[in-house]
């Protein structure tokens, strides 16, 4: 909403609001659908670990069981990431097109399949972005402490950098979690920018420069 209003009157402003309102109105549906294909996949995997598990006194044994489940293990995992990355194109789509999960998650399919150069280089710059972002934040996080940590005398610390570390990896996790926020919204403004430019829709309200 924000791509296509951002040079109008309102200057994109409220959008959030509205889309919660239309999110909650006619979409939970689609949301709770999406969350429950993730979940059973990941159900699948917890189970298949279970019972690799229980298959290792066999797996030791026996070479190409081993392998079988290597190679199950992996496919369950590749799985999981595709259900994962279908998803989020099918709700940016839904939000696009107002359409139920099936033909929305079809149209994200069939826009990645066209523009599959331009997808692979935006997430290629996105993703060195984000881990440069997190290593950013955790180096800051965990120097700042150290420092913190070493100048006050009164907090009786005698090994600074353990509890540095621990600060800069939670500051790394905590960034990495607002930075996939990120990574979605620039997907989702992406995405708009692609099906305004394959539908060719006229007026000027789109952002003058992507």
């Amino acid at each position: 909403m924000w791509y296509f209003e951002v040079n109008t009157d309102t200057k994109g402003r409220g959008t959030v609001g509205r889309a919660y309102w239309i999110a909650f109105n006619y979409h939970l549906g689609s949301v709770a659908f999406g969350s429950f294909l993730i979940a059973l996949c990941q159900m699948i995997r917890l189970l298949f670990e279970y019972y690799r598990k229980k298959m290792g006194t066999m797996a030791k044994d026996i070479p190409w069981v081993k392998i079988m489940l290597a190679l199950t293990g992996w496919l369950l995992w590749l799985m999981e990431h595709c259900v994962k990355y279908i998803t989020k194109n099918a709700y940016i789509q839904i939000v696009l097109t107002n359409k139920h999960f099936f033909c929305a998650a079809w149209d994200g399919f069939t826009l990645l399949i066209k523009h599959a150069i331009r997808f692979g280089a935006a997430n290629t710059i996105g993703a060195i972005f984000m881990w440069f972002g997190c290593f950013l934040l955790a180096a800051c996080t965990g120097t700042g402490s150290y420092y913190a940590i070493s100048n006050f005398p009164e907090l009786n610390v005698q090994q600074p950098i353990p509890p540095a570390v621990c600060c800069g990896i939670i500051g790394g996790v905590i960034g990495m979690l607002f930075l996939h926020i990120f990574s979605f919204s620039s997907d989702a403004i992406f995405m708009s920018f692609l099906l305004d430019e394959e539908l060719g829709f006229s007026g000027n309200d789109r952002p003058e420069y992507m």
